[in-house]
């Protein structure tokens, strides 16, 4: 019925560009790619009836333009800040194959995008932050870090990196600034790490902080400027890449500066 209604009466160009808009400004802030991007909108907007979709990325910002016979309507929306959650972009595209089979009309669209935040599924913080605590107490083995007394080493780089994952999980919900997270998370992980590293006597210690230190690392990022400048979209690269080098000039900030003050600490 309501692919039925869509046909006889269609909706406003003006509305479905704010659909297809709120779409890709989605699956940006998840990480998705910019090619996932652009063919999500495109095939959104052709699920609720545009005959043409032109769209064009930006880093803060998406353009979308959309044709429908006679008409056409230009929209832009702000894009927020670059994250990664795949489960966040795989509903998203769940959501535009249901458009496009005609399963959801406008109407319909709007309300499942709109409850996709509270419906996709979570793990639960501490499981989030004990498993970054894992992985990055993992990759201090990788880093040649000091591995004499396994176990006692592993336990405060394990510990510094899960209490930076929960505050920038703090942070980041409380919305302060991005960058004075980075640097807050850094000098966290890597003083908890270092100090307990240096107190069972490791002559590696500062290794322990740059391992703590790697769950900031912007790996997405990374990979889709690269993407972008092998498909030829050399500015939103170029955006990318200043971000990213802000993140880990924050991010180098922080470690640092608890490298410093660690070693200010006399050992027992």
């Amino acid at each position: 019925m309501a692919v039925t209604d869509s046909a006889i009466n269609p909706p406003p160009l003006a509305d479905i560009a704010r659909l297809t808009t709120a779409i890709g400004r989605g699956l940006m802030q998840a990480g998705a790619t910019t090619d996932v991007v652009h063919s999500s909108i495109i095939d959104a907007a052709k699920g609720l009836g545009c005959t043409e979709a032109e769209v064009y990325a930006q880093h803060a910002a998406l353009i979308v333009t959309l044709r429908r016979g006679t008409e056409s309507y230009t929209h832009m929306g702000k894009v927020g800040e670059h994250g990664t959650n795949l489960r966040i972009a795989s509903s998203l595209r769940k959501l535009v194959e249901h458009i496009q089979d005609g399963t959801l009309d406008l109407a319909a669209a709007k309300k499942v995008l709109k409850d996709v935040p509270t419906t996709t599924k979570k793990y639960p913080v501490w499981v989030v932050a004990l498993a970054t605590g894992l992985a990055c107490a993992g990759f201090g083995r990788l880093i040649l870090s000091d591995w004499r007394v396994e176990w006692v080493v592993f336990i405060p780089t394990c510990l510094g990196t899960a209490v930076g994952q929960w505050l920038r999980h703090t942070m980041l919900h409380k919305h302060l600034n991005f960058y004075l997270m980075v640097t807050s998370v850094a000098f966290t992980s890597a003083f908890i790490a270092g100090l307990g590293s240096r107190l069972v006597h490791s002559t590696k210690w500062e290794l322990a902080t740059v391992a703590a230190t790697l769950l900031l690392v912007p790996g997405t990022a990374m990979f889709n400027a690269q993407l972008d400048i092998l498909h030829g979209k050399p500015s939103l690269a170029a955006a990318r890449v200043v971000r990213i080098m802000f993140i880990l000039l924050f991010l180098s900030l922080g470690l640092i500066l608890a490298q410093r003050i660690i070693t200010l600490i006399p050992l027992p």
